[in-house]
């Protein structure tokens, strides 16, 4: 068993906390089956969740969560009110349990005092540099192999090491993107919110009107699926599990299969914005090798699309993140989405939008 900390955005904790529950049997245990060990307790904190788990079923977290930003595995916590004593405590951690330092490692070391004796964190910073170097590790504040965290709350240190790699908004299909674009974790979220009302595995239009590069509407295509496909920290452990040092370790989730059709269509009135949308729909592909969705990508002012030339089914949603400010005034975006939903027959419609917002809409509520 292991202690790991599920990072989020914050006020998303009782939301990741659901999302784990339900991808949580879809996990592995070792022997490639999906895993029998029950949802464990947790404690939620401010950013996130704190569960105690098998180290194999932590690691995997990282290929399922939609919301979290990074996976930490706790690997030393102790109370230190002077530099000798957090040197001395520092010494302890045997980092080569999950590191290989004979091939020239690199490892950042992120460091945060909160409410502590010892405060100065470059002070900090510079001991556990003497440390590391120590154990011939080569630790520095800039970007690494491996990052280390290391939190000092009121005394207590905590010692983290990440096993997410890039921050986990980083799907790798966004390549292209426009101007202030949506992060892909918050999309996720907004895609888990549509869930809630709308059945993700059943046939189904999404329109985005205000498109952009199209990050809500490939996180609708790959709400379900496990994201394989990227360099996770952990897969370079020295001790991750056997069923994850084969080559073809993916093969163990072939049981994993959701079907659902899903027609995306997308406006965005900016063709640099849709070039970008056609360019990651690509990357998308090969990242996702998913079959059962389409997408149609226009460039055009959303205020004049003919909604009659779309053969749209009775299950239709929006969801979409207009672009608000100096890039599109409230008005239009009200009459856009106004209009929209009185020409289409929608299910529902999920907008992000300022507070001060008002909608009129004919049949939604």
């Amino acid at each position: 068993m292991a202690l790991f900390f599920v990072s989020c955005p914050l006020g998303f904790e009782e939301d990741l906390a659901h999302e784990l529950k339900t991808f949580w049997f879809e996990m592995l245990d070792l022997d490639g089956q999906p895993t029998r060990h029950n949802f464990p307790e947790f404690e939620k904190v401010d950013g996130g969740l704190e569960l105690d788990v098998p180290e194999h079923l932590g690691y995997q977290i990282n290929f399922f969560t939609k919301i979290a930003s990074r996976v930490l595995i706790r690997i030393a916590k102790f109370e230190s009110r002077y530099f000798d004593q957090f040197e001395r405590e520092l010494k302890k951690i045997d980092l080569g349990k999950w590191l290989d330092n004979q091939n020239g490692l690199k490892l950042q070391v992120k460091i945060e005092s909160h409410r502590s004796r010892l405060n100065h964190e470059k002070n900090l910073l510079e001991a556990a540099q003497n440390v590391l170097q120590s154990q011939k590790i080569k630790a520095s504040s800039e970007a690494g192999d491996f990052i280390l965290f290391i939190r000092l709350e009121k005394d207590r240190v905590m010692v983290s090491l990440d096993t997410s790699g890039e921050h986990l908004h980083r799907r790798g299909y966004a390549k292209y993107r426009g101007e202030a674009p949506l992060r892909e974790n918050l999309a996720g979220y907004v895609i888990s919110k549509l869930s809630e009302y709308a059945d993700l595995q059943t046939s189904l239009n999404l329109i985005d009107p205000f498109a952009g590069s199209g990050t809500l509407l490939f996180e609708a295509a790959s709400f379900f699926w496990p994201l394989f496909d990227r360099p996770y920290a952990w897969l370079k452990f020295k001790n991750r599990p056997k069923l994850f040092q084969s080559e073809t370790w993916v093969k163990n989730y072939k049981w994993i299969h959701r079907q659902k059709n899903l027609d995306l269509i997308a406006f965005d009135q900016d063709p640099q914005a849709i070039q970008s949308l056609l360019k990651n729909s690509e990357i998308f592909k090969k990242i996702f090798s998913l079959d059962q969705w389409s997408i149609q990508a226009s460039v055009a002012d959303s205020l004049n699309v003919d909604w009659g030339a779309y053969n749209l089914s009775p299950k239709t949603w929006v969801v979409t993140n207009p672009p608000y400010g100096h890039r599109l005034s409230e008005g239009s975006a009200l009459q856009i989405l106004q209009r929209l939903e009185a020409q289409v027959h929608l299910e529902g419609l999920i907008v992000i939008h300022p507070e001060s917002w008002k909608f009129d809409f004919r049949r939604l509520e």
